[in-house]
């Protein structure tokens, strides 16, 4: 049974580049639930005791291990989310603020916002607009505003007031509830991109936890990684520690990839991609293709849904995994759930489409464990 609220959770969970920690907690305490259910609490064993392990590293990212064989699988998702900052408080109390992350500011204005103060806790407010009726001059009526043209109205008289609740610094999120649609399929919410990735990461966490306590012995050649990478929305950071650490012999990250099924995005530019009809699996110079194949291969053999997709080299944390990690013969991939409106608050995807990722993942490792597929 697959667990929607556990995604829910995660996209009302604020966590801007930088400041992913509650995110990050709650990714922990979802994944220590579903290993210490199956093989108990392990504080009394010594490390080389124990079956799995939590640890969060010094950028942030959390890193959860199941097993302890020699070849190391890594199964990965970035858990920030792009927000703002405050950067000036005004005289009269406005709040300024600089992009953190590569929001989209068309869609800015007119916003319901949390500053989020670790003093004071969450403060509310809202990004103000001119009113039409006075945007009268020139072509005022239809100029994209720059971000530091913005402000934010809390309700504050001064500045001295604000400063009582609101800090240089604070990370900023646009508010939202996430939904779902009425036939239960569809979420929407902001950051989705890319919790839904986090939380393919968490549902295969849980599948090879089962599998791996029926049939330990099957898999004792293997660790499996299952990681929570932050700042990718500011340039990869994350992945990058993360790679270095861990060295994979192969590399499985989710992250969302454009929708093309509700004709804003061109099919002759981003490939035929449509929501619910399963992950997308990429092919591209930073992806390995006999591992695409693979993935591929068990989709077809499986009944799995799935969409394949050209793109191009970068954009997202599997070429930094490629770059950074120190084994010279690491295989990456990148599996891509479909989404609309990417970057704003209103992301959309499909439930049907994350359960698709997480069963070709799963079955794809089966065939490593099991030798039809030899790593390099």
């Amino acid at each position: 049974m697959i667990r929607k609220e556990i995604l829910k959770e995660l996209c009302a969970t604020p966590s801007p580049s930088g400041y992913e920690e509650k995110a990050v907690t709650l990714f922990e305490e979802k994944c220590l639930g579903i290993l210490s259910e199956s093989f108990g609490e392990q504080s009394d064993k010594d490390d080389d005791e124990k079956i799995y392990g939590i640890h969060r590293d010094a950028i942030g990212n959390s890193i959860v291990r199941l097993g302890r064989g020699a070849k190391k699988v890594m199964i990965s998702a970035h858990i920030d989310e792009i927000a703002i900052q405050v950067q000036h408080i005004d005289d009269n109390g406005f709040i300024h603020f600089i992009e953190d992350g590569g929001i989209d500011r068309k869609v800015l204005l007119g916003s319901t916002v949390t500053i989020i103060n670790r003093h004071h806790g969450d403060v509310m407010g809202v990004i103000g607009k001119t009113p039409i009726h006075v945007e009268w001059q020139g072509d005022s009526k239809d100029k994209l505003n720059k971000v530091s043209e913005m402000k934010i109205d809390c309700g504050f008289s001064s500045k001295e007031e604000a400063q009582k609740y609101v800090s240089i610094g604070d990370p900023i999120v646009v508010m939202d509830i996430p939904f779902e649609s009425p036939d239960g399929n569809k979420i929407f919410s902001r950051g989705i991109d890319d919790k839904s990735g986090v939380w393919a990461v968490i549902e295969a966490l849980r599948v090879l936890t089962e599998r791996y306590k029926l049939k330990p012995e099957h898999f004792k050649d293997f660790s499996f990684y299952f990681v929570a990478c932050v700042q990718e929305e500011v340039g990869y950071d994350g992945a990058v520690v993360a790679a270095k650490e861990i060295n994979p012999n192969v590399s499985i990250d989710y992250d969302v990839t454009f929708a093309t099924d509700d004709d804003n995005v061109k099919k002759e530019e981003y490939g035929d991609i449509t929501l619910g009809k399963g992950g997308c699996i990429a092919f591209g110079p930073d992806k390995n293709v006999r591992l695409c194949h693979l993935f591929e291969d068990v989709c077809e053999q499986f009944h799995i849904p799935y969409q394949p997709f050209a793109v191009g080299n970068g954009g997202t944390n599997t070429e930094s995994i490629k770059l950074f990690s120190q084994n010279p013969m690491t295989e990456t991939i990148l599996i891509s759930i479909p989404q609309r409106n990417m970057h704003t608050q209103v992301e959309v995807c499909d439930i049907r489409d994350i359960q698709s990722i997480v069963n070709m993942t799963v079955e794809s490792i089966e065939e490593m464990v099991s030798g039809n597929y030899k790593m390099l």
